[in-house]
């Protein structure tokens, strides 16, 4: 009967999925499965109310899973969940799991530990427990794969994601980020810059890449005009080869109808005296005229192949959406790594799904797609990071920014945060993060112009003055990168530590103290501290950097300094 209900549970949480899709070149397209996520909740219900109610009729042969005796122990646990008695959930649910802790794994066993533990990991949260989280929810990935769940163990796969802290300590140092070797790769340091207008002219010219947008079909050569000025090497200027029809021009492009055009903006690229990237058909992930993982690689490698010989000078770009839709991947897109250079993502971390209805949307919903408290750049940025390290790849943030609000809903000082983040902390975690372009446009009913908003723009300048990894110019020589401080060796005088740490909804207060003794404390990223070497004595002492959050989360890591007769100093995770 349990094996039944479960069955008959998870068909009504099927039956409940809905989907919407949100396109426009700038942000992902999703499936709204809120719906699914509450009968998902009502499944305890459904499974231990319901279920026991019925189990009174079972024979004992349909009961030979649950061990003699569990009656009480599942139904306190039930109780506490019916009452929303949150800190019995918790005492119930784990001595309920200790009962049948023992139990060769069947449908009965695995529908209670999914149960229990759907239940519980959201408590967990909420006291800022996300060790004890992320276990509840490893558990309810392993019983919901079991059960055939597969959206909720989606669902918990990436939440296990999001969730994580990811505390960590960084050193600015003296020695070389990750260098693959990529065509226009800077074997050191990140260029910055923007997407063209004619507005922001004057303050592209600043900076080290550039970014056109070229639809396919059009002729390449009618945007010299505004190409040409930041050719002669002091730019990267990145070209955005949008497919305008996206799926439809996949087909076209497959069946030879744009073989000449395509030619015609090789032969052009091939003129720029200039670094060039080139984005092939970008963000196909989340197309609206969707397009097929074959089908879409057979396109680029038409246009990659042609590229290799015609235009040498080019680097090619294989760029998708931060996130695909529920469920979805990039890889499938993925073609021969020979013809990709770089690795790129649009990176977009905004407060509300929509613009035109700037409201606070279902968690589930945000967390997975990463938006609002869940719009931190590190955690978005994971996906595309994972695929770039799997094919030894530079990644390229081909646009990306957080876009503003202006009225009651103003977004400033949130998307002034995200900025912030951006620029400090994304080459500082991933130091294979090799160019970053912001989207200074408005779009889809965000506004991204760094010039129309002053605190913003601030944010922005501050975090480039802040990072002496960023570059301004493709000819800058870098010699600095971040690395994680337990790997830092032969340091002195005074070291910049930074750190990481994301704790959803939440503002992370670090601090910092050696021997027991304060050194500082931050509350903004990128908890930057000044740690003054050399008024220590050679030998060993204790580096204590604590995090806390105001929903109860504390981490503390604790690093042995240890300084040498010449003054150098290196570092270990204690």
């Amino acid at each position: 009967m349990i094996i039944i209900l479960l069955i008959y549970s998870f068909y009504l949480y099927k039956m409940n999925k809905s989907s919407y899709h949100c396109r426009g070149g700038l942000f992902q397209a999703a499936w709204k499965y809120e719906k699914g996520v509450d009968t998902m909740k009502k499944q305890w219900k459904i499974i231990g109310a319901l279920g026991l109610s019925l189990s009174l009729l079972m024979s004992s042969t349909a009961l030979a899973a649950h061990p003699k005796g569990y009656w009480p122990y599942l139904s306190a646990s039930n109780n506490a969940k019916t009452a929303n008695n949150q800190a019995q959930m918790i005492t119930t649910g784990n001595k309920l799991l200790q009962y049948y802790q023992n139990l060769p794994l069947d449908s009965d066993v695995a529908s209670i530990r999914y149960n229990v533990n759907y239940a519980n990991y959201p408590i967990y949260e909420k006291q800022g427990n996300y060790v004890k989280a992320k276990e509840a929810l490893q558990q309810v990935a392993t019983n919901g794969n079991y059960l055939g769940f597969k959206d909720a163990v989606t669902m918990a796969n990436e939440r296990m994601r999001k969730i994580s802290p990811n505390a960590q300590v960084y050193a600015l140092t003296n020695t070389s980020a990750p260098y693959y070797g990529a065509k226009h790769e800077p074997k050191n340091g990140t260029l910055y810059g923007r997407v063209w207008t004619e507005q922001n002219d004057s303050a592209a010219q600043n900076e080290a890449i550039v970014s056109f947008y070229i639809e396919m079909g059009q002729n390449a050569a009618d945007y010299e005009r505004f190409i040409a000025p930041y050719e002669g090497g002091d730019h990267v200027i990145h070209i955005a080869w949008n497919f305008p029809s996206e799926g439809s021009t996949v087909s076209a492009i497959n069946s030879g109808s744009y073989d000449s055009n395509i030619q015609q903006t090789l032969q052009y690229l091939a003129t720029i005296d200039a670094p060039v990237l080139l984005r092939i058909g970008g963000e196909m992930n989340i197309w609206t005229n969707a397009t097929t993982g074959d089908a879409f690689k057979a396109a680029y490698t038409r246009i990659a192949k042609q590229a290799r010989s015609i235009c040498p000078n080019v680097a090619l770009v294989f760029s998708t959406n931060y996130t695909s839709p529920f469920g979805g991947s990039m890889e499938p897109y993925f073609p021969d790594a020979s013809l990709v250079d770089w690795v790129g993502t649009s990176l977009y971390n905004n407060k509300y799904q929509f613009a035109s209805s700037p409201t606070k949307g279902v968690d589930n919903n945000e967390m997975y797609f990463g938006i609002g408290d869940y719009a931190d750049p590190v955690k978005n940025l994971s996906h595309t990071a994972d695929l770039a390290k799997k094919y030894n790849k530079p990644i390229i943030i081909t646009e990306g920014g957080s876009g503003y609000l202006s009225g009651n809903a103003d977004t400033t000082t949130f998307a002034a945060d995200r900025i912030r983040e951006a620029y400090t902390t994304l080459n500082m975690v991933y130091p294979q993060v090799k160019a970053i372009i912001h989207f200074d446009r408005s779009g889809n009913g965000y506004d991204y112009t760094l010039q129309n908003n002053a605190t913003v723009q601030a944010a922005y300048n501050s975090a480039l003055k802040s990072n002496p990894t960023l570059m301004s110019s493709p000819s800058q020589t870098v010699t600095q990168s971040f690395k994680p401080l337990s790997q830092v060796t032969g340091a002195n005088g005074v070291v910049t530590l930074r750190a990481y740490c994301d704790v959803i909804g939440q503002t992370v207060t670090v601090t910092y103290s050696v021997d027991g003794k304060w050194v500082g404390t931050q509350k903004t990223v990128p908890y930057n501290c000044q740690l003054d070497t050399s008024t220590l004595t050679a030998g060993n002492h204790t580096l204590k950097v604590v995090f806390n959050a105001p929903n109860g989360y504390s981490q503390t890591l604790n690093y042995q300094l240890t300084k040498a007769a010449n003054g150098s100093v290196s570092f270990k995770q204690a």
